[in-house]
């Protein structure tokens, strides 16, 4: 069982993450601990990280995993990004 202070911890990052990605179609969401803009950026870019995740060593940042994953696993629906109900 974790700790308090590991508890407390995820409580607070939940309470940030307040934007995220939903498939429409699949009426599907996640949401990667990162802002609507960066969120955004992705979306935008995709091609441009999976290019830089192949010729990267040290990967990439876990939202940028995470929301490269959504956007395949839907690719072709109607994503948005969107905030937290």
């Amino acid at each position: 069982m974790p700790g308090a202070s590991c508890m407390l911890y995820s409580q607070r990052v939940l309470m940030h993450v307040r934007y995220g990605y939903f498939c429409e179609d699949c009426n599907v969401a996640v949401y990667p601990t990162t802002t609507r803009a960066e969120l955004r950026w992705l979306k935008e870019r995709a091609h441009v990280a999976r290019e830089v995740a192949r010729h990267s060593s040290g990967g990439l940042d876990h939202w940028m995993t995470e929301g490269l994953a959504f956007l395949e696993d839907h690719a072709g629906h109607s994503v948005i990004v969107m905030e937290r109900p």
